[in-house]
């Protein structure tokens, strides 16, 4: 099996592991899951990207291989992850964790109740009345429930997790193989 399908596999487990174990232990109910979630899969991807091209080089070294198998590498790997996590995502939020949803809806409505947040949003209405017209700040916050919602579906989180990934995943095999390629390559 290819070095990067193997990585991409491995860190796509060591995501959903690390996200089932975070849900069992009940840090999903924190209100900053969301990032801590994007930050472990964007390192999971890093580290499968990097530790797949950078052994595929070391291994290949002495065959001379191109600037391009390097990024095809990476590229299978991120790809294989993107795969992988993206119905993985879908699944998490409508079945493991179908409560998310609500939960994030009732913290939006939390916060933009805040004395402070109804007076920035007064004060972004008023100084631009055209954006604004004829909505209430009660209409503010029911259309943030709404993007919330959307945003939170099936339809919409896999897409934007797919692609996402892919284009994170690109931008992760170029710059480990032109860091690998010019900096660590010249210090061997």
């Amino acid at each position: 099996m290819n070095l990067g399908i193997k990585f991409g596999i491995y860190t796509s487990l060591t995501f959903i592991l690390i996200i089932l174990g975070l849900f069992v232990s009940g840090i999903n109910l924190r209100e900053d899951f969301m990032q801590i979630m994007v930050g472990a899969g964007t390192l999971c991807l890093f580290v499968g990207v990097a530790l797949s091209i950078i052994i595929n080089f070391n291994r290949n070294k002495t065959g001379g291989i191109s600037m391009l198998v390097d990024i095809k590498t990476g590229l299978a790997s991120s790809a294989i992850f993107a795969i992988l996590i993206s119905p993985f995502l879908v699944l998490y939020f409508t079945s493991i964790d179908s409560e998310f949803a609500e939960r994030r809806r009732d913290q939006i409505i939390e916060q933009m109740q805040e004395p402070e947040a109804v007076a920035e949003l007064q004060k972004q209405m008023e100084a631009d009345p055209d954006a604004f017209k004829g909505k209430s700040v009660d209409d503010m916050i029911e259309r943030n429930v709404d993007n919330v919602e959307h945003m939170l579906s099936p339809g919409t989180v896999f897409p934007i997790a797919l692609f996402s990934l892919l284009l994170l995943g690109m931008v992760y095999s170029f710059l480990v193989t032109a860091f690998n390629r010019l900096i660590l390559a010249k210090l061997k």
